[in-house]
């Protein structure tokens, strides 16, 4: 069975209600490096843009449903519950949870060194019926990059379990420029640009993170 994989979005109303946030979380994040071997990542960023500068986004990987249950039942998960439950007004707007198979993925040992990588969280909507047609084509993709990209850190295609026609990606670069100026204008995302985008495609939205705690691979 393919990893699983978690993004949990909170928007918190204020930068004192995500710092108290970022705490909890980077509780949770070492609780699981210590306790928890089959949470393979488990960390937490906050989004770039500037009209969402207290928006955090937790970024988890399972080996498996079990493992992830498990997680849930952790007393700092717990603890986290409760403080979000008392606290509503700490949430402006809707926090959302998306889960996904791991389709094709790799992780380099050097993002283990990363302190300020360049994370880019995108969801891909297509037509009906479309999805699996576009998979192989990005599994072609994780491949090129793999072999081709030395500073590409992390690169995942996810099948959105919620959404039959969306993929996501969670994608790890060693800087924006290395994002910019190699991977994207690289001739296996261009083809499969060419090839596999606007004809097939509905949306094309990104997220562009800034790593705050947690570990980004074992």
């Amino acid at each position: 069975m393919p990893n699983l994989v978690v993004v949990v979005q909170l928007p918190f109303a204020s930068s004192t209600a995500r710092d108290s946030a970022l705490e909890k979380l980077r509780t949770i994040a070492k609780f699981a490096k210590d306790n928890e071997p089959e949470t393979l990542k488990y960390f937490i960023s906050a989004s770039r843009g500037e009209s969402e500068e207290n928006k955090l986004f937790v970024v988890e990987e399972y080996t498996s449903q079990a493992a992830f249950d498990a997680h849930l039942a952790v007393e700092p998960v717990k603890d986290m519950v409760a403080w979000l439950t008392a606290n509503p007004k700490n949430i402006d707007g809707e926090a959302t949870v998306t889960v996904s198979e791991n389709y094709s993925s790799f992780t380099r040992p050097e993002i283990l060194k990363a302190t300020d990588p360049w994370i880019c969280y995108a969801s891909i909507e297509y037509k009906e019926g479309k999805r699996s047609e576009a998979l192989e084509p990005w599994k072609h993709v994780t491949s090129e990059t793999e072999k081709n990209e030395a500073e590409t850190l992390s690169y995942s295609i996810l099948k959105d379990t919620g959404h039959p026609e969306t993929i996501k990606t969670i994608e790890v670069y060693a800087s924006q420029e290395y994002f910019k100026e190699v991977h994207v204008p690289s001739k296996a995302v261009q083809e499969n640009a060419k090839n596999y985008g606007d004809e097939i495609r509905v949306s094309l939205k990104h997220a562009f993170l800034k790593y705050q705690t947690g570990f980004l691979g074992r």
